[in-house]
């Protein structure tokens, strides 16, 4: 897990001092993004999901999972709004930040510098069915309350299927799910490219890092990662422990990557919405840091 933490903060940190030294700006950001979000992240899930073991235990963990981070995202709704007294904009932002966590850029690293490669794609998979399509269902709802779109079944629909992320999950289930084996020879570039999606995710998380939103807005900052990383993860856990299941490698995975910090793309709709955006930005950018604190925190934890 240190070795892990140590290289996701080594390229975060490059990233950071390139946009510092002004070596990076927003023209090469945007070429990373789109060789990131089209090509590299593509690859690497279309050969997690089709290395993946499928079995109806792994997806029932997932959905325990992701039941603990929608009912920590309307908590924090209506704690924001009937206990801090925040307005509707700020309380659907804090919401939507702490239902959603960095699942892909931070925990798949994460989760294969702590658990391995084989858990790593289930990672993967976690990432699509509890962060990916919740963000593509929730999107046109949180724009829609900035007046910026309107929500409806199609527009969810438009979302997913232009999403090179979701099509590649749909490739590698299609071809999983047929009765021969594609050969081992054929995912050596997929491989290649792939393997090239966790450094420049992390150097590109680095580049979009503001730390000057932390100062204004650290209270608001400090409960979204509060319900996040602390509140979410502890239900799971308790779920966990009330159950009585044997607390596996499986269901760390899934532990660790429902405490992940806040989704940078959550920030990037909130700010698309018109809602307050300088929390989305403090949040995502503390967040990073305190995940160095509380992801050891848990998995520690799941071996009590």
């Amino acid at each position: 897990m240190l070795l892990a933490l140590y290289g996701v903060f080594a390229f975060i940190g490059l990233g950071y001092f390139a946009k510092t030294m002004r070596m990076v700006g927003n023209k090469q950001s945007g070429i990373l993004l789109g060789f990131l979000l089209n090509f590299a992240l593509p690859a690497q899930i279309f050969t997690g999901i089709y290395h993946v073991e499928l079995d109806i235990k792994l997806i029932a963990i997932m959905l325990v999972a992701l039941s603990c981070s929608l009912l920590g995202g309307v908590t924090m709704y209506f704690f924001a709004k009937k206990i801090l007294k925040r307005e509707a904009g700020t309380a659907i932002a804090m919401a939507f930040l702490a239902t959603l966590g960095n699942t892909l850029f931070l925990g798949i690293p994460l989760i294969q510098g702590s658990l391995g490669q084989e858990y790593a794609n289930k990672a993967i998979l976690y990432d699509q069915i509890c962060t990916a399509i919740p963000l593509a269902t929730l999107t046109p709802l949180v724009m829609s309350f900035g007046g910026k779109g309107v929500f409806s079944f199609r527009a969810i629909t438009m979302r997913l299927s232009q999403n090179p992320l979701f099509l590649a999950l749909i490739a590698g289930l299609f071809f999983k799910l047929m009765p021969f084996s594609i050969g081992e020879w054929i995912f050596t570039p997929i491989k290649q490219l792939g393997a090239s999606a966790t450094p420049v995710a992390l150097f590109a998380i680095g580049v979009q890092i503001s730390l000057g939103d932390i100062k204004t807005e650290w209270k608001n900052t400090f409960f979204v990662l509060l319900w996040g990383m602390i509140i979410v993860p502890a239900l799971m856990f308790a779920f966990m422990k009330a159950s009585g299941v044997v607390i596996n490698d499986t269901w760390r995975m899934a532990l660790l990557e429902s405490a992940m910090p806040p989704l940078i793309s959550s920030a990037a709709v909130i700010m698309r919405a018109g809602l307050n955006n300088r929390i989305a930005v403090s949040s995502v950018a503390f967040g990073i840091f305190a995940s160095a604190l509380t992801i050891p925190f848990w998995l520690h934890l799941s071996y009590v």
